[in-house]
């Protein structure tokens, strides 16, 4: 499952030639001919349109022949509600339900968000090493980091965002605090420090 940035006929041929399946978004001039109408009748409201289709281009961008011209793949019209224009798929899978294939790309999604996320929280701009274990541990050292954080600001009582609060604790890390409580404390340790050095008990 993958977005329409990797748009290329002769690798979804290559991904269908190995016996895998494949889903992905349609460009909007992707050049079709509709083969058969494959929407049933008890098939859920947001799925639009569902039918068999072949790629009509003979040759694609580079002049490269087109590998998948004479097969026939699925596509699948689905309506959002919260766009204007509807999400165009494109699978080679024709056993799955039309609501299946749309739940699986859907659930990409939510990994485009994960690592979104992770590029504004976690700050990794570079990786120091490229194997899948180098990506792994500095994956994990941020998590911790960022969970550690988020339960250190919960502690002492912190409000704002997480990236407000390390610019805070950046800024603070070698002050000492100031504090009425925090001086008293420190008063109250040096009078127990003086009693135990006087009765030789350190």
């Amino acid at each position: 499952v993958f977005d329409k940035g990797y748009c290329d006929y002769n690798w979804w041929h290559q991904i269908d030639q190995t016996g895998s399946f494949f889903v992905t978004r349609l460009k909007k001039n992707a050049n079709l001919k509709r083969v058969e109408n494959l929407k049933k009748e008890d098939v859920a409201e947001f799925i639009e349109a569902d039918e068999s289709v072949l790629f009509a281009k003979k040759y694609l961008s580079t002049r490269r022949p087109n590998l998948y011209r004479d097969q026939a793949v699925r596509r699948i019209q689905v309506r959002r509600d919260d766009h204007e224009t509807p999400l165009v798929l494109v699978t080679n899978d024709f056993s799955r339900s039309a609501e299946e294939i749309a739940g699986l790309y859907k659930q990409r999604w939510q990994i485009e968000l994960f690592f979104k996320w992770i590029k504004q929280n976690l700050k990794l701009k570079r990786y120091f090493g490229f194997s899948e274990n180098a990506v792994r541990l500095q994956i994990y050292s941020a998590l911790i980091t960022y969970l550690l954080l988020h339960l250190y600001q919960r502690r002492s009582g912190g409000s704002g965002s997480i990236s407000s609060f390390v610019i805070r604790l950046a800024h603070t890390l070698f002050e000492r605090p100031s504090s009425i409580e925090h001086l008293e404390h420190r008063r109250q340790k040096r009078t127990e420090q003086k009693a135990a050095q006087g009765c030789l008990l350190l």
